[in-house]
C-alpha cells in the first residue's frame, strides 16, 4: 500500500542526487549537511566551471547554487546549462547572500525555480527542495533516525523508528501490524521514553518493494504535548547536524 504524503515512509535505498555550487566552504558544507540529513545524496563544487564539468558526467535532480561565485556567476551557470538539451531540464534554486534587490528578478529571468536569501532556515530549504524534486511533496518535515522501539510493550529488539515527523513515524519491523489498527509505541528520544498512540496507515513486507524497508507508517493519534515538543526540537536540531557552527 502506498504511503500518504504527510506520513513518514521507509528509507529508500536509491537517493535523489543534488549538486550544491557555492564558493563559501562553510555555506557549502551547511547546505550539504542539511540536504543529506533530509535523505538526499549531495555533491558540492565551488565554482560554475566545476559545476559544468560535473554536469557533463552526471545529471542531478536539482542544482542549488550561490549567485556570487568565483569566475562565472550563478546566472552565467544557468545560461550555460540551457545550451545542453539534457542539463537544461535540471531545475535550479539560487540560494545567495547577494544583497542587490535586482538579483531575484535577474535569476528568475535566467530560469531559476526559486530565489532564496541566506541564511535559509533548514525547514524552508526542505520545503523548497520537496516542492521541486518530489512527485508528491510532503507537508511535514521528516528526518531519518534510528530509535529502538517497542510496539504494545512487546519489543523484540528488532523494531526501530527510522523516520519521524511531528505527525507520525515509520517503524521498521519484520511484523507490520494490520492496516487501520491502533497501537501503543514507545521509543527513547534524548534519554526520555516517549509514549504515543498511533494508527497504521500503510505497510511494507519483505519482497513488497525492493527499495523499501519492511515496516509500517504510523500516524500519531495521541501524544503528550511535552513529548511532541521534544520531537519537534529533535527535528529542528537534525536539520543542521554535522554542519559548522554559525
Amino acid at each position: 500500500m502506498g504511503e500518504p504524503a504527510d506520513v513518514p515512509g521507509a528509507v529508500q535505498k536509491k537517493k535523489k542526487f543534488i549538486m550544491v555550487v557555492d564558493g563559501n566552504p562553510k555555506d557549502a558544507l551547511t547546505t550539504s549537511m542539511i540536504l543529506q540529513n533530509f535523505g538526499y545524496s549531495v555533491t558540492t563544487v565551488k565554482s560554475a566551471e566545476e559545476a559544468l564539468e560535473f554536469l557533463s558526467i552526471a545529471v542531478p535532480s536539482l542544482v542549488v547554487t550561490e549567485f556570487i561565485l568565483p569566475g562565472m556567476n550563478g546566472i552565467a551557470l544557468m545560461d550555460r546549462m540551457r545550451l545542453d538539451p539534457v542539463v537544461s531540464k535540471v531545475p535550479v534554486v539560487v540560494q545567495t547572500s547577494y544583497a542587490d534587490p535586482s538579483g531575484r528578478d535577474r535569476c528568475l529571468q535566467a530560469g531559476c525555480f526559486l530565489y532564496l536569501r541566506k541564511p535559509v532556515a533548514g525547514e524552508d530549504l526542505y520545503r523548497a527542495v520537496q516542492s521541486i524534486v518530489e512527485r508528491t511533496p510532503r507537508k511535514n518535515v521528516r528526518v531519518s533516525t534510528h530509535l529502538k522501539a517497542s510496539v504494545d510493550g512487546t519489543g523484540t529488539g528488532a523494531e526501530f523508528v527510522t523516520v519521524i515527523s511531528a505527525q507520525g513515524m515509520f517503524v521498521k519491523t519484520l511484523h507490520p501490524r494490520p492496516l487501520g489498527s491502533t497501537h501503543t509505541v514507545s521509543f527513547i528520544l534524548k534519554n526520555k521514553i516517549i509514549w504515543v498512540e498511533a494508527m497504521v496507515l500503510y505497510t511494507y513486507g519483505f519482497g513488497d518493494e525492493s527499495a523499501k524497508d519492511p515496516g509500517m507508517g504510523m500516524k500519531f493519534i495521541s501524544i503528550e504535548p511535552a513529548d511532541l515538543a521534544l520531537i519537534q526540537a529533535y527535528i529542528q536540531e537534525s536539520f543542521s547536524a554535522g554542519a559548522p557552527a554559525k
